[in-house]
């Protein structure tokens, strides 16, 4: 054979690939396109501290001509085919991408699987009815739902709050510090929450608004790396008088909170910022920047007197980090957004963990994602993808998952957002 048809030959024989390969590379374009535009809406497409190189008369350096791009774009796609360096790319490609994505709709006409959502804006919190229609709460700095949904708690610096998801105030209080993360017990009948580092808990008319656990009591570790009075108090799901919360000492207690007698109490998770009953009330969860951890929760003799027993880690990857964790409402399933930092750029995933039968990938993606949030009925997940400024509805079982475009504008009350919505919380489980 000679060389010309040699040549021909191979110009004509097209470059095997994997199904999906052209789409899957374009959803990595169009992902970190929208990723640096929300970075520059935000002021934030230099790192921090990074300086722009200036010419003598102080001008920022010109940017890369189109003719250039493109020559540096097509060689990056040789070496993306032909190089074994770009074999190992390819291979990273397919691995962060194995879950596709949704194709955006430009609004939120309906709530997927119904309920009502409770976010934060940076007009204060929204609640997002079922049909996709909003309400502005009013200028709060954090809320949370009512068990079934009934009334928010919501604080505004030394204010806390109780509202009918119209907004209509019911009852309000000053405390003597700065309000945080109130929580509702199962019943409806407490509210729990810190002011400063102190723990309180209050009824859920108002009334009867006393001091659980003073700062001075729990003291303060610089070891610990924490700030309790961020991390929110968690109500036992088997009765109304167990609270655990985490100590200023890095100390994880339960709390009767009818008598504010210390029930059990073991070591916090280092640098927690998260935990939760799970399982029913026999374990509970903590969740930190590189650990996920379920602690089983034991009687001691009398179901009011819990012990908490070992500790277990749940499986990451190595040098993941977890953005947040969320258990689902009626089932031990935990869910968890994380991300993975690599040389040859960054993708987060999806994993749900399912005590007994290991853990799955429900979503890859490039960049960084962030909160997730289970379905009442816990069938699917809410999850935020800020880089894109998106949020993603994915079935657990089989379904269509939805995407929603451009949702910080979609959410903000006045169609001008100025940070990425945060979630509250997706209302309501069954009684």
């Amino acid at each position: 054979m000679s060389d010309d048809r040699v040549r021909r030959a191979l110009r004509d024989t097209a470059i095997p690939e994997p199904p999906g390969a052209a789409e899957r590379g374009r959803r990595i374009v169009a992902a970190a396109f929208a990723e640096r535009r929300s970075g520059d809406r935000d002021g934030c497409s230099e790192p921090r501290g990074a300086m722009t190189p200036t010419t003598s008369e102080g001008r920022g350096r010109r940017p890369v001509p189109r003719l250039a791009l493109g020559l540096s774009l097509a060689a990056l796609l040789a070496v993306l085919l032909l190089s074994p360096a770009g074999a190992a790319v390819r291979d990273w490609v397919d691995e962060a991408l194995t879950a596709s994505t949704p194709k955006p709709e430009p609004t939120l006409a309906k709530v997927p699987g119904g309920g009502k959502l409770l976010v934060q804006t940076g007009e204060g919190p929204v609640v997002v009815r079922p049909d996709g229609s909003k309400r502005l709460l009013g200028g709060y700095e954090a809320a949370s739902w009512s068990p079934h949904g009934l009334f928010v708690a919501a604080v505004e610096k030394r204010k806390l709050s109780a509202l009918e998801p119209d907004g209509t105030v019911r009852w309000s209080i000053t405390a003597a510090q700065r309000v945080a993360v109130p929580r509702w017990s199962p019943s409806g009948e407490r509210i729990a929450y810190r002011s400063g580092f102190d723990l309180r808990v209050i009824a859920g008319d108002g009334s009867e608004d006393r001091l659980l656990a003073g700062s001075t009591a729990a003291g303060t570790s610089p070891d610990a790396r924490i700030s309790p009075a961020y991390v929110p108090p968690a109500w036992s799901p088997t009765g109304e008088n167990a609270l655990a919360y985490v100590t200023g000492a890095g100390r994880l207690r339960i709390l009767d909170s009818e008598t504010g007698a210390v029930l059990a109490g073991a070591p916090a998770l280092r640098r927690i910022t998260w935990m939760d009953w799970a399982d029913r009330g026999r374990k509970i969860l903590e969740a930190a920047p590189a650990t996920i951890r379920l602690r089983a929760v034991l009687p001691a003799g009398h179901p009011s007197r819990p012990a908490l027993g070992k500790a277990r880690r749940l499986h990451l990857p190595p040098r993941a980090t977890v953005n947040d964790a969320a258990l689902a409402p009626q089932t031990p399933l935990v869910a968890a957004s994380i991300t993975h930092w690599r040389k040859h750029g960054t993708y987060s995933e999806v994993i749900v963990f399912e005590p007994g039968h290991g853990t799955r990938t429900l979503l890859s993606v490039p960049g960084s994602l962030g909160q997730v949030e289970w379905s009442p009925d816990g069938k699917r997940l809410l999850i935020a993808w800020p880089g894109a400024d998106q949020w993603l509805f994915l079935p657990l079982g089989r379904g269509r998952g939805r995407a929603i475009a451009d949702i910080s504008r979609a959410i903000a009350p006045s169609g001008r957002p100025t940070s990425f919505p945060e979630l509250e919380g997706w209302c309501c489980p069954s009684p």
